[in-house]
């Protein structure tokens, strides 16, 4: 009929008139605005009768438009109704479907006006646990038409007939949403709309069925007496004068069959709501009743007064009450009755029971048994007591039981007292309890209490309860407990009253007792004191007195100042499976979110909690929390047994000292302590870091599964690491093999092969840690909070590679963390992680870069890293405290388990068992993270007093600072010159463009981009920012960028604007999208307008620009073979480019891990100019490992007294920028030899396949961990015209100088005192003037001797070096080393290396390298000679005696021995490298490196012929002229060999051209009777060797006119060449 529309604007708003007028006003309006005026005036008529009486509180805060969508559903609800049927609408409204809506769920009734409709509605609706929102219920007189159409809405009359009107209901409840629910909702609502509606429609039948009984008790038989039929009848005219509301009726007639009674109902007799009832029977058998009952029905009373056991849905939802009268034959037996079902009314509790018909005379019969006069004191106590006895109770006791309680009740009126009486009903269904208690104890608690010992006493269904208050001092509750019908009930009055007695019984004087009983007077009274009142009613419900007294010593415990006290035990009355657990807390409710958890964890499950709170007299607050708790396996707890360490692990737990996790259910399951558990843990939190797949969950369900096997790991580690188990390593060593046979035997039962991996990793395990501090205690004697393992990896099976030589894991529940080292001296930088699962995988990767970044430093690599699992959020002090907690923790861990020297000895840490060699060497330094906590760690140091003081980690504040040193960016910038110089630009003249990764207040970033003032930074990115200067000024933005970073802290949003150039500008990281200016378009390369933020740093990335220098955390740059999910970088996936796709010329790695290694190739052979990150920063590394050497030469002058903590200090400090000069001498050099290497990396590109072979043959290298390439891919790269790629050759520099360093500090070069002098170099001039024979002294002098000439040898000589020498030679390492040293000396290598340095930016970086490429070949060739002529005698002192002298002079005369074509190819290249800028000595002396290695033979002729070194230096190159020896020399030098034996040959040609030229010139010397000129001597010579002379000559010829030459001619002119020195010797004799 209507259109609800859909309202908007001011409708709404939320009504706020408190005027209903004005109210009705604004809708009546409305009302007008949207509908027809006939309508308007129709719907609004109805709102003033429907919101007539509802109170303006109902309808404020509600939207208008929901009241008006109402109203409107309400009348359309109106304008249909068939009064035969009820209508009942449950319903939900929505906008769409009904113009309106409400946030709950609707009712609508229309009904015929009848009573009890609203109540009985209620009713329905509380039964289902529905609150009620509002309920609108409205009388209308309406007039219908015959269809039941609505045709006028009536005014209401005062005196309109009930029939006449009709009930709108309008009631809002909970929502349900589901429409089932709806559904059951409004069959509920129409059932007991059905019940109402029959119950009022048979009232009057049922009221008139009642009153004709008046007229049938005159015909009752006279046996029955005349005045309880008088009586009767009064009863009947007083129960129907509106003392009784009549709901249903029922007639029954007992037959006799068979001589049994059946009760049958009479056909016709069922009245209204008896027609659903569950208790009308059609036909019961008399003999199915209890005798009780039986005897009550065939009693001859008239009436029999009971309680219906089912609650009435029909006006109040009480019990209703049975009002039954009998039928009687002419003999006066009972042979039927006529049941009223019904409720009393409200009259009928407020008359007098002596008004009241049956009531009177019973009531009356105890007054005159009772013998009291009325009129006394008793008499009128006990008339009182009548007067008030409960209505149904007076009805149904008879007067004897009324006698008795009566009396009783009297008894106790005015005593304090505690009485019950009893009363179980006629027909079994209830029990009546009557309690008096003294009204001062009685409470809600009280009456509670007494519920529950009846209900459990009786076990009752159900329980109802009134309380009475008079003036009496005893308050009355009546019960009337629902019970099952049995036979022969019996009700133990005097047991029940004692229970409630003891229940009501004052409580504080049973705790005073206990009190005293358990502490003595003294203790008690302050107890009492403070804790009488301490105790909630609640509390003393459940708890006796006795138990309490044990919990107020937990209160008193928790309110001295413990922070948690808890009480494990079991109920007496409960299951035995059932357990209980206390939890004392001071001043807040511990939450249930924080405890439930940890129980779960432990095995159990919470069935119930009850927190009670108790306050002292001081106002000191403790919380007790009383747990009920099942295991989930159901097993029976043996208390006794688990109690303390259950309480000691739930408080470790709760303290934070263990961790909450299923490994806690071991408490249960084998009885573990929470140290052992914590033990089991830590491993299986180390399986997690070496990807073991197994969860953490699944492994300590494992170990619970498992027991047996469980307690025999704890057997071995107990066994192997318990100092006090065994004194005798052999009996500990038999044990343990016992223990592993036993648990191989076991594992035999272990059917799931997940499971026997765990189990088999745990014993693993357990035999790879070395050592542990699991049994060491604090200074206070307490068990440590963490744990620490020495474990060996190689013993451990699929640990991922690469595998270290120790690692030490350390475990507590705030920290983890792993520190790897690569050898017993080694060193590197501990981070603080956020990678929680993978911290390890972090630190591997790092420690594999560390490893070769360490080749140039004394100690082999390692690394650490710790993760802190319980970092505070919102407070950064907080945070940063807990890192800082975290980090002590950690280095606890490792110096823990590490050896200490003291005054030179040896001294193990206290308390472990070792299972390795003597272990004291441990440094540590600054990485990601912990760049501020070298002086923590050094504080730990000396806490530990660790024999290396404050050397024990580098940086700290008498150390060096690598941020204002600037020695990691300025190491990188190192490698950023080199590439830039051999690309022709000077980085300190020339501008060029840089694109970055971090920002200035970024160690490595920042102190990088202030190397250069001619560093143009066009764009830059970190993690909270980008930031662009499309065409920035050079002056300007480096004057900016200073500032920056000399700001405490800055960041990009602090650049000055002013300053960026057009353009460009800062921008946020977090923003949608960046707006893209033209010169940023024109700078990257794009088109478009707007970007993503990473979007737009992808193009940074591959802006083409000068250098990209990465100060930054994250790895940005893959190969194109690589996924994301390869780089292990998820922060960086969105923005990361491919090393192919990178324009830049040079990269700069000052951080790491910016590139992928394949990336780093990738770029590399498209043409890139890059190193990888462990050789540009490893200026940070090796200025720490300086720091530490300096420290612990220093610190023993100090202990020694020669010098003061601060004079030392301050050596330190003056020492910095020599420090600084001797580590960026070292990135100079390494890169330089990478340079030099690349420049003929095609050329050896067979060395190098051998060199990565062998050392891959050896273990010392994997080639996939490193990605160097495979045999056939180097083959294919040679046949391209390339070789091994600038970072390929980065790796393998660095893992050569690794495996030299090894292997000469096993030898005994180390030893040889003539290398004193190679330790000098490592450290600051000043340092070795002062304190040089401590230098020499040094605890670390093998180690860095060692370290010394690996470096210099590969750096001077290149990486294959060694390895080729030892296969051509057959040499070790050792032997070449000191061949090495004895060359670069005996030539003054150094000296001219130097020299040619020097020259950097005067001639090209080309022309240095082919000159250093000359020195290089010079000293390869005079290692070579040393080897094969002088092995036996390689002594540094006796060869630098030999040979120096002689080269020295040799060099300085070489152009005048030269002649012919040696002299025309010296001259040439001399007069080159003049033109070229090379000053005339180092000119000279390159010039004639070629022939300057011939010294050695002409020093060796000189030793065998006697003659001057002169003499015989002009007879060896006037020879060598003669017979074209430079000519063949140099042929064989441009030979190229394809195999490693051709090159292998032409080594061998080499030196056999060398021994007979040498023979040829002592020969030639020795010539007897020869004239003394050189020339003229060597005419004789060739006049009597003719025939010789002749036949080289020709073999020559055919040399120099063959096209392509072969191995094997070279080979025979050789034979030829020594057949003439032969010849020559003997002519010579």
């Amino acid at each position: 009929m209507f259109e609800l529309l859909e309202l908007e604007g001011y409708w709404m708003n939320h009504i706020s008139t408190e005027s209903k007028g004005v109210f009705l006003k604004q809708l009546a309006d409305t009302f007008e605005e949207k509908l027809s005026k006939a309508d308007a005036k129709n719907v609004t008529d109805f709102v003033f009768q429907f919101f007539g009486g509802l109170p303006m509180e109902e309808i404020t805060g509600k939207r208008f438009s929901d009241i008006y969508g109402a109203v409107l559903a309400s009348w359309k609800f109106l304008q249909h109704f068939n009064q035969k049927h009820p209508k009942v609408r449950v319903f939900n409204p929505g906008l769409e479907e009904d113009g309106w809506q409400s946030t709950h769920t609707v009712i609508a009734v229309l009904h015929q006006n009848i009573p009890f409709l609203v109540d009985s509605i209620r009713m329905a609706l509380n039964e289902r646990e529905l609150a009620v929102h509002s309920i609108q219920h409205s009388v209308l007189e309406i007039e219908r038409n015959k269809t039941g159409d609505l045709k006028k809405l009536l005014p209401r009359q005062r005196d309109a007939s009930i029939g006449a009107t009709e009930s709108l209901m309008f009631i809002e409840v909970d929502r349900h949403n589901e429409a089932q629910h709806l559904d059951e909702l409004k069959v509920a609502i129409e059932t007991v709309v059905e019940e109402v509606r029959i119950a009022v429609n048979d009232y009057p039948d049922m009221r008139d069925s009642a009153e004709a009984l008046i007229k049938q008790f005159t015909k009752l038989p006279k046996s029955i007496p005349v005045e309880d039929v008088s009586e009767a009848g009064e009863f009947i005219k007083w129960m129907v004068s509106d003392h009784f509301t009549f709901l249903g009726a029922v007639d029954y007639d007992f037959k006799k069959v068979d001589g049994e009674i059946s009760l049958e109902c009479v056909k016709g007799s069922v009245k209204g709501i008896m027609k659903s009832h569950t208790e009308r029977h059609l036909r019961m058998k008399l003999a199915d009743l209890p005798l009780r009952t039986q005897e009550h029905i065939l009693k001859t009373d008239i009436f029999t007064f009971a309680k219906s056991s089912e609650r009435s849905r029909v006006h109040r939802p009480a019990y209703p009450d049975y009002i039954a009268i009998k039928k009687f034959n002419t003999k006066g037996e009972v042979v039927g009755e006529r049941r009223f079902l019904g409720l009393y009314t409200a009259k009928v509790y407020n008359e007098r029971p002596s008004e009241i018909p049956l009531l009177r005379k019973k009531t009356n019969e105890v007054i005159v048994r009772s013998g009291l006069n009325i009129s006394d004191y008793g008499g009128k106590e006990l008339d009182q007591i009548l007067s008030v006895y409960p209505r149904d109770e007076l009805f149904q006791i008879n007067s004897d039981e009324l006698y008795e309680v009566a009396m009783g009740i009297l008894y106790v009126q005015e005593r304090r007292k505690i009485r019950l009486f009893m009363r179980e009903d006629a027909y079994g269904r209830f029990v009546s309890c009557l309690v008096y208690v003294p009204r001062e104890i009685y409470s809600t608690d009280l009456r509670r209490k007494m519920e529950k010992v009846l209900m459990e006493s009786l076990d009752g269904l159900d329980i109802d309860f009134m309380t009475f208050f008079s003036e009496s001092i005893l308050a009355r509750t009546q019960f009337n407990i629902k019970v099952r019908p049995v036979e022969n009930r019996e009700l133990n009055v005097a047991e029940l009253q004692d229970k409630i007695i003891a229940i009501a019984q004052s409580w504080q004087d049973g705790l005073t007792e206990a009190l005293y009983e358990a502490h003595g007077e003294e203790l008690a009274n302050r107890y009492i004191h403070l804790y009488q009142n301490a105790f909630t009613s609640s509390y003393k419900e459940v708890f006796s007195p006795r138990r309490t007294v044990i919990d107020i010593d937990h209160i008193a415990a928790v309110a001295g100042g413990k922070s948690l006290s808890m009480s494990f035990y079991r109920a007496l009355e409960e299951d035995e499976k059932i357990l209980h657990f206390k939890l004392f807390h001071a001043d807040e409710p511990v939450t249930l979110s924080d405890v439930l958890p940890i129980f779960e964890n432990m095995g159990f499950r919470v069935i119930g909690e009850h927190p009670f709170g108790t306050t002292d007299r001081t106002g000191k607050k403790v919380w007790i929390h009383d747990f009920t708790l099942s295991t989930y396996s159901n097993q029976v707890v043996d208390i006794h047994k688990v109690r303390a360490t259950f309480e000691e692990l739930f408080e470790k737990v709760w303290s934070g000292e263990a961790e909450s996790d299923p490994f806690n259910r071991l408490v249960l399951a084998a009885y573990l302590n929470w140290r052992q558990i914590a033990m089991l843990r830590s491993y299986a939190r180390y399986m997690r870091q070496i990807r073991v797949s197994n969860s953490q969950h699944f492994i300590s369900n494992t170990l619970v599964t498992h027991v047996g096997l469980t307690e025999m790991i704890l057997n071995l580690f107990e066994t192997r690491f318990s100092p006090d188990k065994y004194v005798s390593e052999v009996k500990r060593q038999a044990a343990q093999e016992k223990i592993e046979i036993d648990f191989n035997e076991g594992l035999d039962n272990v059917s799931n092969l997940s499971e026997d991996k765990v189990l088999r990793m745990y014993i693993e395990l357990t035999k790879a840690t070395l050592r542990t501090n699991y049994y060491q205690s604090t200074p206070s004697g307490h068990e440590k909070s963490y744990m620490s393992f020495k474990l060996n990896p190689g013993q451990i099976t699929g640990i991922p590679l690469p595998v270290l030589m120790f690692e030490i894991f350390v475990y507590s529940p705030r920290i983890e963390g792993v520190h790897l080292r690569g050898g017993k001296v080694a060193r590197g930088g501990l981070r603080w992680s956020d990678r929680y699962e993978d911290y390890r995988t972090e630190v591997l990767g790092l420690v594999k870069a560390q490893q070769v970044k360490n080749s140039v430093i004394v100690p082999v690599g390692a690394k650490g890293g710790f993760v802190a699992k319980k970092l505070p959020s919102g407070d950064r002090d907080a945070f940063m405290k807990e890192g800082i907690t975290c980090y002590k923790t950690f280095i606890r861990g490792l110096l823990d388990v590490t050896d200490n020297l003291i005054d030179g000895e040896l001294v193990p840490p206290e308390n472990v068992v070792r299972h390795d060699e003597d272990d004291y060497y441990l440094v540590v330094a600054a990485d990601k993270g912990t760049a501020t906590f070298s002086d923590i760690a050094n504080e730990i140091s000396s806490e530990y007093n660790f024999w290396l003081g404050d050397a024990f980690a580098s940086g700290g504040s008498q150390g060096y600072d690598h941020k204002k040193m600037g020695i990691t960016a300025r190491g990188a910038w190192v490698s950023v010159e080199r590439l830039f110089r051999e690309d022709g630009l000077n980085t300190a003249t020339t501008e060029f463009t840089v694109v970055g990764i971090g920002d200035m207040a970024g160690d490595v970033f920042g102190n990088g981009l202030l190397r250069s003032e001619h560093a143009k930074l066009v764009a830059a990115f970190n993690h909270l920012h980008i930031f662009i200067d499309p065409t920035p000024n050079a002056e300007k933005s480096f004057i900016e960028r200073q500032r920056l970073f000399d700001l405490p802290r800055s960041s990009w949003e602090d650049y000055d604007k002013k300053l960026i150039s057009k353009g460009g500008g800062v921008f946020a990281r977090s923003a949608k999208s960046i707006p893209l200016s033209k010169e940023m378009k024109e700078l990257l390369g794009v088109t478009c307008d707007r970007m993503p933020p990473n979007m737009l740093i992808s193009h940074i990335l591959k802006a083409q620009v000068d250098l990209i220098w990465i100060g930054g955390i994250g790895t940005y740059f893959k190969a194109s073979s690589e996924s994301h999910s390869d780089v292990g970088d998820k922060a960086n996936d969105g923005l990361r480019i491919d090393g192919k796709e990178i324009r830049a010329k040079v990269v700069g790695e000052g951080g790491n891990l910016g590139f992928t290694q394949l990336a780093r190739v990738e770029f590399s052979l498209a043409g890139g100019q890059l190193n990888t990150d462990f050789i540009d920063n490893a200026g940070g590394v090796d200025c720490s490992d300086h720091e530490v050497n300096i420290k612990i030469l220093l610190n023993e002058v100090v202990a020694n007294g020669d010098l003061t903590e601060k004079q030392r200090n301050k050596m330190l400090s003056d020492m910095t920028e020599d420090v600084s000069e001797l580590v960026l001498k070292n990135n100079y050099r390494q890169t330089q030899a990478i340079s030099i290497a690349c420049s003929d990396a095609l050329t050896r590109t067979e060395e190098y396949r051998r060199l990565i072979n062998n050392m891959e043959s050896a273990g010392k290298l994997n080639r996939a961990l490193e990605f160097i390439p495979e045999d056939d891919i180097i083959a294919d790269r040679k046949a391209m015209g390339q070789g091994l790629s600038r970072p390929e050759l980065s790796v393998l520099i660095s893992y050569v100088k690794g495996d030299l360093k090894e292997l000469i500090t096993e030898s005994d070069l180390p030893d040889d005192a003539c290398l004193s002098e190679e330790i000098e170099l490592v450290f600051p001039p000043q340092l070795v003037k002062k304190f040089g024979k401590e230098v020499k002294n040094h605890k670390l002098r093998r180690e860095i001797i060692a370290t010394q000439i690996a470096n210099d040898m590969v750096n001077h000589m290149g990486i294959t070096f060694v390895e080729r020498l030892r296969q051509s030679t057959g040499s070790s390492s050792a032997a070449v080393a000191l061949a090495y040293i004895i060359a670069r000396d005996a030539f003054r290598l150094e000296y001219w290396w130097e020299q040619i340095e020097a020259l950097d930016h005067q001639v090209s970086s080309a022309t240095q390298m082919r000159m250093m490429s000359e020195l290089m070949r010079l000293i390869r060739r005079a290692c070579r000679w040393l080897l094969r002529n002088r092995r036996s005698e390689l002594n540094v002192a006796a060869n630098m005696d030999k040979f120096a002298k002689g080269i020295q002079e040799i060099s300085s005369n070489l152009s005048n021995y030269l002649t012919g074509d040696p002299k025309e190819d010296w001259d040439n290249t001399f007069n080159s490298l003049l033109k070229e800028g090379v000053p005339n000595d180092i000119a000279e002396t390159v010039a004639g490196a070629g022939h300057l290695y011939s010294a050695l033979g002409i020093i060796e002729a000189q030793d065998m012929s006697g003659s001057d070194i002169g003499r015989v230096a002009n007879v060896y190159y006037a020879l060598g002229d003669r017979l074209d020896l430079s000519w063949f020399g140099q042929q064989l030098n441009i030979l190229t060999p394809t195999t490693h034996w051709q090159a292998l040959a032409r080594e061998a040609f080499r030196e056999d051209l060398d021994w007979q030229q040498r023979s040829l010139t002592v020969g030639v010397l020795r010539m007897k009777s020869a004239p003394a000129d050189v020339e003229k001597r060597l005419d004789v010579w060739v006049d009597y060797h003719q025939e010789l002379v002749d036949r080289w000559s020709e073999m020559l010829t055919e040399l120099k006119t063959t096209s392509e030459t072969e191995f094997s001619m070279y080979s025979v002119a050789l034979r030829e060449l020594l057949d003439l020195a032969q010849s020559t010797a003997h002519y010579s004799d």
